[in-house]
Formats: C-alpha cells, sequence, structure tokens
C-alpha cells in the first residue's frame, strides 16, 4: 500500500513526518511517498534527518507565503498535470493544509485513492485554513483536528490530539534563549530583543538576514535555518517563537517552557486569538510585540521558566491508525 503525504515547508513537513514516524511505528515496511516541492530544500533536509531512505515525489506548489491569489491560478495547472504524473496507485493522500495540498488531492479523486484526508493546522483554533476548508466543503474530505475547539469549523472532522514529532534528543537546560522565527522570520521579535540585555541568545532568523542581528550583538548565535532544529529546541532554557507547530514542539516534545509571539506579518497565517488561544493550551505566555517594551520581555523570559508546559497525548498515533485502518 503506497500512502503519499504532502509536505509543504514549514509546520505543513512537520505534520508530514510525524504522521510518517507513526505510520512506520505501526508498520515497518509501510510504502511512505513524501510530496514536495522541487525547490524546497529545507523539507527534504528535515525528512531525511528524521525518516530512513525517504521517498519523494516532485509536485510545484501553487503559491508561497505572501505572494497573490492570482500566482496560484496561473500555476494550480502545472501542480495538477505534475500530480496527476507523479501520484501513481494512491491508496491514502494525506494532505496537510496549504494550497499545495489541493492538486495532490484532485489527483487522488481521479485515481479512485480509498482515502483522502488533511491535517488542520494546530494553531488555528479560532480561525481555519482557507485550503482545508474548501477541501472540506467541496471534495468532501474529512479533516484531523488537534483540539475540540477546531470541531465548530468542519462538520466532518474528527480529534486526534495534538499532532508533533517525536523528540529526537534527551531534554536538557544549557541556559540559552532559543528564537524560532520560521522560514519568513520575525523582525519585530527581533528587534524588541535586540534592544534587551540578554547575553545567552540563539536566533533562528529566517529571512531575516543573520549579519543584521550579530552586527549589534556579534556574541549572539544566528543562522537562517538549520535542519536540525530538534537539537537547539532540546538544549535551550527558555523557547520562544511565533504561532506554529515549533513552539508547541518546543512544548510538548521536548517540555521547554515557551512564550507565543504574536507576528503580524504574516496575513495567511492564523490570527491574534488564535495565538492567544494556542499559548493558553501548551501553558506558556503570550506576548503582541506591538504592546510590550524590552523590558517586559526579559521579565516574561524569567517568568515563563518557573512553568511546565501542559501534556497530551500525540495525535499522530490514532491519525496513524485511523489510516490504516481506512485502506485495509
Amino acid at each position: 500500500m503506497t500512502i503519499y503525504i504532502v509536505s509543504s515547508g514549514g509546520g505543513h513537513t512537520g505534520y508530514a513526518i510525524a504522521v510518517a514516524e507513526a505510520l512506520f511505528e505501526l508498520n515497518e515496511y509501510m510504502d511512505i511517498k513524501f510530496i514536495v516541492d522541487p525547490f524546497d530544500k529545507w523539507s527534504i533536509m528535515r525528512i531525511r534527518k528524521r525518516i530512513v531512505n525517504p521517498k519523494y515525489v516532485y509536485v510545484s506548489k501553487p503559491r508561497n507565503p505572501l505572494e497573490s491569489f492570482s500566482k496560484l491560478l496561473a500555476r494550480i495547472p502545472v501542480s495538477l498535470i505534475e500530480s496527476l504524473i507523479n501520484i501513481e496507485k494512491p491508496e491514502a493522500i494525506i494532505a496537510t493544509g496549504s494550497n499545495h495540498s489541493i492538486t495532490p488531492i484532485l489527483a487522488g479523486l481521479v485515481k479512485k485513492a480509498k482515502l483522502l484526508i488533511s491535517i488542520e493546522a494546530v494553531d488555528r483554533i479560532h480561525t481555519y485554513s482557507i485550503a482545508n476548508k474548501k477541501l472540506h466543503d467541496y471534495v468532501k474530505i474529512p479533516i484531523a483536528l488537534h483540539w475540540i475547539e477546531q470541531l465548530k469549523n468542519y462538520s466532518r472532522g474528527f480529534v486526534t490530539g495534538p499532532i508533533y514529532e517525536k523528540p529526537l534528543y534527551k531534554t536538557e537546560d544549557h541556559g540559552f534563549i532559543l528564537v524560532l522565527t520560521g522560514s519568513m522570520g520575525h523582525l519585530k521579535l527581533i528587534k524588541l530583543l535586540l534592544e534587551t540585555d540578554l547575553d545567552d541568545v540563539v536566533i533562528q532568523s529566517g529571512k531575516v538576514e543573520p549579519s543584521f542581528i550579530t552586527s549589534k550583538k556579534p556574541h549572539w548565535r544566528v543562522f537562517r535555518f538549520d535542519p536540525d532544529i530538534d537539537y537547539w529546541i532540546s538544549k535551550a532554557s527558555v523557547v520562544l517563537g511565533h504561532q506554529g507547530l515549533s513552539i508547541v514542539e518546543a512544548a510538548l516534545s521536548y517540555r521547554k517552557p515557551v512564550i507565543l509571539v504574536y507576528n503580524p506579518d504574516l496575513p495567511q497565517t492564523s490570527g491574534l486569538i488564535d495565538s492567544i488561544l494556542l499559548a493558553e493550551k501548551l501553558n506558556g505566555l503570550f506576548i503582541n510585540p506591538d504592546e510590550v517594551k524590552p523590558s517586559e520581555l526579559v521579565e516574561a523570559i524569567e517568568k515563563v521558566k518557573k512553568e511546565k508546559p501542559f501534556e497530551y497525548g500525540n495525535g499522530s498515533l490514532k491519525l496513524a491508525k485511523i489510516v490504516i485502518d481506512s485502506i485495509s
């Protein structure tokens, strides 16, 4: 049986890996293929870090973050053709919530896959993914949900619990503050941090040029990306990050105190209310960078060190069992 999992970068790839890990745990001989954009080197490297001898199928993303809707319309035909050609004899296709999932799901319909399913974003507790909503309402596919609150948006939704990757490293405290800014970066948070006197800081900067940070704080460790980001998470004292899967994995996989710093410059992701609710779910702190002073950020870091994240079972295994039962 061949199962295709859409891996669209960022948290979407995280969900794909988490489900693949659970599927292999249930059946080590499972034939799993990751659908990736041919230029998404980060996803390819991250999958390779966690999955032994991974298999890839290449399908172009119709639209990248912050691109216009017209880009999506222009690229959809190419993406659909690639999906129809490259996805062969699918038993199941697992989408992960981005526009990249649309054409593989349509190809699965044409090729009569036994199961078509998608995963909602863990941070969309109040709002919903537009791609998932369209697939749910028009293609009638079920949506795997992390939280009970998400059921209000999906009549065919079912709750698995939060889906996240397994830890790769032992959790230790090496005393540094880790800042995760995702693929797009978080300039407002970085500028706020630069006004503090924090000493031991590690920043994954995304699209923000590392030299912009190190020119002001030469002793800070800064890199754009690291496919082994789990190492840094596992050794941090506190983790700061925007709304998304990485901050969830810091809290749930590695039991790290977390501060969710809302990023208003990501219009295609979840919103302000989602971020507040997610911080509550993780027993972390929420900060709006437009409303706090540098000194208040430092105070929040010291405060959250005393907190422990709430515990949730990993929903990946529950979803994997549903997938296998549906195609057996």
